[in-house]
């Protein structure tokens, strides 16, 4: 298994991490402003989400719909955030997993949200989205542990060596 393969069941198994961590915390505690680039840990999450969906779409090569800001809140419950996560997790595995090493070299065109038209390979797009998600997830680690809480070590190594991962070495 590639890079490209192992990271989105990466992704899935840090948000799980991380989803399950910000399921034990208050409404206050998980809705509180903590300075952070988007707020709140919903807010956070809630970026990272439409973002993935951004990434995942353009990939796809399909029109990005409803999505009319990088701050908007697509779900205000997390109840309804984290399935939505687990779906988009799954869609980004499926997705990685339908691509071969030929489909990461190509250029594909897409628009960012303020209308920049760009022009970019799949792999180094994948590499963004990587980045993206795990450059965010540490930001809510950040307000977990600000919070008093410890989330776990959730570096690849340690997916990698969980007995989560379905990945063999």
């Amino acid at each position: 298994m590639d890079s490209h393969q192992i990271m989105p069941r990466y992704n899935a198994w840090a948000n799980d991490k991380i989803y399950e961590m910000c399921g034990q915390l208050s409404l206050d505690a998980y809705h509180k402003d903590r300075q952070a680039f988007f707020g709140s840990i919903h807010n956070t999450l809630n970026h990272i989400l439409l973002v993935d969906r951004l990434w995942v779409a353009r990939l796809k090569g399909d029109d990005v719909k409803g999505i009319t800001s990088l701050d908007q809140i697509l779900y205000k419950e997390f109840k309804e955030l984290s399935l939505a996560r687990e779906v988009q997790d799954q869609k980004f595995i499926e997705l990685v997993d339908g691509m071969t090493s030929k489909d990461f070299g190509k250029k594909l065109k897409y628009q960012r949200i303020n209308g920049k038209e760009c022009e970019d390979a799949k792999g180094e797009m994948l590499i963004t989205l990587y980045n993206h998600q795990t450059h965010h997830r540490g930001q809510v680690h950040t307000m977990l542990t600000q919070i008093g809480l410890s989330p776990p070590d959730m570096d690849v190594t340690d997916f990698l060596q969980s007995e989560n991962s379905d990945i063999k070495r």
